[in-house]
């Protein structure tokens, strides 16, 4: 039997094939690409919805007054927590915040416990203050989430827990913090992992589409897992970036020429 596929047209073929399997396309790599038609420089509209507190929530609670029993008792405890916890280099708000418990109420100093479980961060604020103005007239009370913690797993350069010091982030501050995605990450279909009152979904998100900025996933909140799934081109352990894939049909031709060769040899 002889084999009738030149030198030139085997090569061929192997080039064509590694190019196509190997490379990650541009297309899959590029954050926020307009759809076909749409201007880059569209103004979208945020689809965001008040955060319900849940069980877990660490919340940051201030108390400033006139009053030296006040700030006795919400600020120099406070601060002794927040100085310890810094020289141990931990996280500032699990130390010197107040969690949401099983029963989803929070216990602060003198007033007790309060139950915020499923209020806003205003509505909590409101139901706090109503009670402070039982035991004190002049203060200024400060409500806010103690940070967003989330978990960033798969093809993260640096996958982990981290803490945002921030009211609201969106997914792309907390990829930031991650250290970005690794190339062959699937940015088309990453997973977000959320909790709700009534238990936890999982929703995908196309981090190539624009029109991510106007969906309800935009901001992370409060322990949000987002997981990323590698792209083919990882199991199938070849290159993923020009360079390494020049090195690899490199590799492959020399090969291929060397069995070409000997075929031929062999036929003759």
């Amino acid at each position: 039997m002889r084999f009738n596929l030149s030198g030139a047209g085997f090569t061929a073929i192997l080039f064509a094939v590694v190019f196509t399997f190997s490379c990650v396309p541009k297309r899959k790599m590029v954050y926020l690409q307009p759809e076909e038609g749409q201007n880059a420089d569209s103004l979208y509209q945020y689809q965001r919805t008040s955060y319900r507190l849940q069980k877990g929530d660490i919340l940051s609670i201030d108390v400033v007054s006139l009053e030296e029993e006040a700030n006795e008792i919400f600020t120099a405890s406070k601060g002794r927590q927040v100085n310890q916890n810094i020289q141990n280099g931990g996280d500032l708000y699990y130390m010197s915040g107040y969690s949401i418990n099983d029963s989803g109420f929070v216990s602060i100093p003198i007033v007790g416990g309060v139950k915020v479980e499923g209020l806003t961060l205003e509505e909590a604020k409101q139901r706090i203050d109503e009670l402070l103005k039982k035991f004190f007239s002049l203060y200024f009370l400060n409500v806010k989430l103690g940070g967003l913690r989330f978990t960033a797993l798969g093809e993260f350069k640096a996958p982990g827990k981290y803490v945002i010091l921030q009211n609201q982030a969106t997914i792309f501050e907390a990829i930031a913090m991650a250290g970005d995605l690794e190339m062959v990450a699937s940015r088309s279909d990453v997973k977000l992992i959320r909790q709700y009152p009534g238990g936890t979904k999982i929703h995908e998100v196309n981090l190539l589409d624009q029109s991510i900025i106007q969906s309800p996933f935009y901001f992370i909140q409060p322990n949000d897992v987002i997981y990323v799934e590698p792209l083919p081109a990882k199991s199938w352990g070849i290159g993923v970036s020009g360079a390494q894939t020049a090195t690899l049909v490199i590799s492959i031709v020399t090969s291929a020429l060397l069995l070409y060769t000997t075929i031929v040899t062999l036929n003759r």
